[in-house]
């Protein structure tokens, strides 16, 4: 199988090694104040497990819209206009899983090569 050209210009994503290298550090021994990832350095709080549990449970689990649950969007949209008076209609707003989505959302839709 023939592999796209342009996959030999996509490179790891750099923060994973430096990830990797932090641990390697740690397992020498080594403090390391963790930034390089954005996760938390803290357990799930009890409740937030629980609801999570109780929505797999319901069997009502399924793929959400590509661009985001609506009534999550709407509710983003209302918050913009009550604090900002900022009018974002819900086809401009996009939930992704984290930034790295986002950026490569954005950076895909507004950048042209070279």
């Amino acid at each position: 199988m023939q592999v796209a050209s342009r996959m030999e210009a996509i490179t790891p994503f750099y923060v994973m090694e430096l990830l990797r290298r932090a641990k390697q550090l740690e397992a020498q021994g080594r403090n390391i104040v963790h930034m390089e990832i954005g996760e938390p350095d803290f357990a799930t709080p009890q409740p937030i497990i629980d609801a999570g549990v109780a929505y797999i449970k319901s069997e009502h689990v399924k793929y959400t819209p590509a661009a985001g649950l609506p009534e999550l969007r709407q509710k983003i949209s209302d918050y913009y206009r009550q604090c900002y008076q900022l009018s974002v209609p819900i086809e401009r707003l996009f939930i992704t899983p984290g930034a790295s989505g986002a950026f490569l959302l954005a950076l895909g839709a507004s950048l042209n090569p070279g």
